[in-house]
């Protein structure tokens, strides 16, 4: 080769992806589970990079959209329920209920915000 010739160095650049933020959550109450960039299985939001920045545990999540939670516009209320929450004796709520009690009730907490 002569000192006259050109080299040409043909490169093609990787795709840059960009990051995907997610923030997932509790289905029942909205509350926040964790942030991440990784896909695993649940519950999800998409959000911008500051609220992935800021990752702040006091936001809930109610009908797929993030809404900052003031603390003292949150109820939460024992209910019964037919099929999840925690069984105690029908005669007393503060005691849980062993899987041999018959005379049970089952308690779920429910939790809403006021508006």
């Amino acid at each position: 080769m002569s000192e006259t010739e050109d080299y040409v160095l043909v490169f093609e650049a990787p795709v840059i992806v960009p990051p995907e933020f997610r923030l997932y959550y509790d289905e029942e109450t909205g509350k926040v589970l964790f942030y991440t960039c990784e896909k695993p299985e649940g519950k999800y939001i998409v959000i911008d990079s500051i609220t992935f920045a800021c990752a702040r545990q006091d936001v809930r999540v109610v009908n797929g959209k993030l809404s900052t939670v003031n603390p003292s516009s949150i109820v939460s209320k024992l209910k019964p329920s037919d099929s999840i929450g925690t069984r105690c004796l029908r005669e007393d709520i503060s005691i849980v209920a062993d899987e041999d009690s018959t005379d049970v009730q089952t308690w779920k907490l429910m939790t809403y915000e006021l508006r």
